[in-house]
């Protein structure tokens, strides 16, 4: 019997568990340094390519009885002119809170062990070969690992391309003008990111910023509270506030880089796979949760020890079926560091430039 052990219980690490119980003879133990629910600083967002994965998963309808259904999106530029998008896409918000418990619980349905409360503070090595990992509880013994522990990990540290964004949102009651539409505005204060509007029900609402801080000179609350006043001032003006801001790093790459160590594999935002776009990782996380799970679940079951060299392969798997969504996040990007988009929105009710729109909001 082998033991893998999943090190975060949140998208990543849920599927990463959920395709490992798959394998006979395979111990899989699924910690995380949190107890459920927990809160997790993100939009919600799920997108139709999201949705659909999920379906793949099994759990497709275990979330939708509890989703926010989302039916258009509406794009703004930095002129102010916005667009609303319609089309089949399907798309849906659930606090993330609610959605990794959901995912966590399920995939100890499925035979991980979950443990909550286990905070694992480092890899035990011994001559550059796992060993296991040391945690608040004591050491426990393993024959691979999968950190999938978030931007913030420690884990699992190396150089990867990319940049480390930040968020800041807050959740409010009361907010005029909520419809079934998620709202993203690349306003000056955040551009070429966006600040967003995303409903969680018919009257409550995370409103939210991305932004790189190298850029402008405006700290967090600032940033955030121009935003309020460029685009909702009017909207939440009779509007309550539920709770304190909270922030969060945002590590995006659009080249997979460095994901495998001896014993070791990485997926979700501890690999930085994260839409260099939208800062949109869930999507990723999931699929990159799968692949993990997936690929080390095989090669164990067919006798490989977890060495650096059997694991390798790994990197580019990711590259092959993620990578084209970050490199299309990454060309996005670069047009909206450019009047592209405005220009584009000044014309956006023609059907082209609409599916062009449409494939940037719900794909890229």
């Amino acid at each position: 019997m082998k033991r893998v052990i999943v090190i975060g219980a949140g998208p990543a690490g849920s599927a990463a568990a959920m395709s490992l119980a798959k394998f006979s003879d395979i111990e899989v133990l699924l910690l995380d340094k949190a107890t459920f629910p927990r809160r997790k600083v993100c939009g919600s967002g799920l997108s139709p390519w999201t949705l659909e994965l999920l379906d793949e998963m099994g759990v497709g309808s275990i979330i939708r009885k509890e989703v926010y259904p989302i039916k258009a999106g509406i794009i703004g530029g930095v002129g102010g002119t916005a667009v609303e998008l319609r089309s089949e896409y399907e798309a849906a918000v659930l606090l993330r809170s609610r959605f990794d418990t959901l995912l966590a619980y399920e995939a100890a349905r499925r035979g991980a062990k979950l443990t909550e409360g286990v905070r694992v503070q480092e890899l035990i090595r011994e001559n550059g070969r796992l060993l296991g990992v040391k945690t608040n509880q004591g050491e426990i013994e393993a024959d691979a690992v999968i950190v999938c522990s978030g931007s913030a990990s420690k884990l699992a540290q190396a150089k990867r391309p990319g940049t480390t964004l930040r968020a800041l949102m807050g959740w409010y009651e009361g907010v005029a003008g909520i419809s079934d539409a998620v709202e993203i505005y690349f306003d000056p204060v955040v551009k070429p990111y966006y600040g967003w509007v995303f409903p969680e029900t018919k009257n409550r609402v995370n409103i939210g910023i991305c932004y790189n801080p190298n850029i402008g000179d405006l700290n967090a609350k600032q940033r955030f509270e121009a935003f309020i006043e460029n685009r909702l001032a009017q909207r939440v003006k009779y509007a309550n506030r539920i709770d304190y801001l909270m922030g969060h790093p945002i590590a995006i790459t659009h080249k997979p880089t460095a994901l495998v160590q001896s014993g070791t594999l990485i997926a979700g935002e501890a690999g930085n796979l994260v839409d260099p776009a939208t800062a949109e990782g869930i999507h990723t996380a999931l699929a990159s949760g799968i692949i993990a799970g997936e690929f080390l679940g095989s090669r164990l079951e067919q006798g490989y020890l977890p060495t650096f060299e059997n694991l390798s392969p790994y990197t580019k798997l990711i590259r092959q079926k993620i990578g084209p969504r970050l490199m299309a996040g990454n060309a996005f990007l670069q047009v909206a560091k450019t009047p592209i988009l405005d220009f584009a929105l000044r014309f956006g009710s023609f059907k082209p430039v609409k599916n062009v729109l449409n494939w940037a909001l719900t794909g890229a």
